[in-house]
């Protein structure tokens, strides 16, 4: 297969996972130790197919060429806690750090209008990265209630939020709900920061289940969170 062939066939893939977000009810991912994982918030302005169509053309080949790999994402149905209103959700993994931030490092080089293009196509566009540190491998159902959750701590309040992390899990484990993955020290790009202390996506059975852990959820201490993100990414 022809580099152009490999570059339109990747074109392809990654359009499909932006505008669709995947349409099976299961969705697995599978992140193994030394890869990156992106976690990107977009809202995309309305009327900008065609800038849309040449920032592919230009800056997916290279993030092609980088390791990048899209994977299924989410448009955001509710937002249950907080005052940030993203769209969608877009997920996306790259081989190892080194490649990630050789990407941020030489794409304005390669694309002048990268980050032009970008801001008039979405103007929200938020993204924290993570070093993965153990083999994930996770599978998300569509048809349940799946949660994806930031929290920012205070200064100096590591120990209020240890403590309140374990009762929320024990919270999250009563309503059964179940932890797909937990991400901390996470990376932002200049001018894209979303970095917050804590980031966890969940998956609960049934919306009555997840009731039931918000009435748990909002009886615990939270005076030393700066600040709570919580989205609901199915129906």
């Amino acid at each position: 297969m022809n580099s152009n062939r490999v570059r339109l066939l990747f074109i392809c893939i990654f359009t499909s996972s932006l505008l669709t977000y995947g349409q099976d009810n299961l969705v697995s991912y599978d992140l193994k130790k030394g890869e990156v994982f992106d976690i990107l918030f977009l809202t995309t302005r309305e009327g900008t197919q065609d800038l849309f169509k040449e920032y592919r053309q230009t800056a997916f080949p290279v993030a092609s060429e980088m390791s990048f790999s899209p994977l299924p994402g989410f448009k955001i149905r509710e937002i249950v806690q907080g005052d940030y209103e993203p769209q969608s959700l877009i997920l996306a993994k790259w081989t190892s750090l080194a490649l990630r931030e050789k990407f941020l490092d030489e794409i304005e080089g390669r694309v002048p209008n990268f980050h032009e293009m970008r801001k008039k196509i979405w103007p929200l566009f938020n993204l924290t990265y993570y070093e993965i540190q153990d083999d994930h491998a996770i599978q998300l159902d569509r048809k349940k209630v799946i949660i994806a959750t930031a929290y920012w701590k205070k200064e100096n309040m590591q120990g209020n939020f240890t403590s309140f992390l374990t009762q929320w899990k024990k919270a999250l484990k009563k309503t059964n709900g179940t932890l797909k993955i937990e991400l901390v020290n996470g990376r932002s790009p200049k001018g894209y920061v979303y970095n917050p202390d804590y980031m966890a996506i969940t998956q609960w059975e049934t919306k009555a289940d997840f009731e039931a852990f918000q009435k748990e959820s909002l009886k615990m201490d939270t005076d030393f969170l700066k600040k709570i993100n919580q989205f609901r990414l199915t129906d």
